[in-house]
């Protein structure tokens, strides 16, 4: 499976469990093994917090699911062959409920302002980073906001930044994945820093720290 056809599934998944709720941030992790990550921060009408939709499943664990459910069409309980395994793996994406591979949380009201206002500041400032090709380790990374005049930032997940309080962002979701994904997106100690100076600042609820 491609990796914009995953991430189509994935934001498709994530939109209708909640019809309606204003999209604020979306971010993309393709990594290079194809451990990805998908994470989108939203806000129902009239609601002061947000809600963070994110799935870790990735392209590699979605193939691995892909390859058991074609091998339980084409063999029964005893593990006989009693027919073909699918010559494509468009039927059973399409089969696929994405759903299931995503989860929720809520962000509080501090978190949610912060998050919304440092986006409104770096609003129409997109930013596109070079992707070196063949690499065997990292990630692109695609964070795209959809607060005020939005912006788009594509980065390669080894080099800097393209702006601090960006990464101090994705330092705060990055707390609700774990693994590689996690580490990735908390890599930075600068941003690590200013997510801390942000709860120090009155943010009512603490995460706890990424293990590096």
């Amino acid at each position: 499976m491609d990796a914009n056809r995953y991430f189509d599934a994935m934001h498709n998944a994530m939109s209708a469990q909640h019809p309606g709720a204003q999209l604020l941030l979306t971010v993309k992790l393709q990594d290079t093994c194809g451990n990805d990550a998908c994470l989108e921060l939203k806000q129902l009408p009239g609601e002061s917090t947000s809600i963070l939709c994110y799935s870790t499943m990735g392209r590699r664990c979605l193939n691995f699911q892909l390859f058991r459910k074609g091998w339980q069409l084409c063999h029964n309980a005893d593990g006989q062959l009693v027919g073909r395994f699918p010559s494509s793996a468009d039927g059973l994406i399409d089969e696929t409920d994405f759903r299931a591979y995503c989860r929720e949380d809520r962000l509080d009201l501090a978190r949610t302002q912060r998050i919304t206002a440092e986006l409104r500041q770096c609003a129409g400032i997109n930013y596109q980073g070079s992707i070196p090709q063949n690499a065997r380790t990292g990630a692109v990374i695609t964070v795209e906001s959809f607060v005020g005049a939005g912006a788009r930032w594509t980065y390669w997940s080894q080099d800097v930044l393209p702006n601090l309080p960006l990464g101090a962002i994705l330092y705060w979701l990055a707390d609700h994945l774990a693994g590689a994904e996690r580490r990735t997106l908390q890599a930075d100690p600068q941003a690590a820093r200013l997510a801390a100076q942000w709860l120090g600042g009155g943010t009512s609820r603490v995460f706890p720290s990424a293990a590096m």
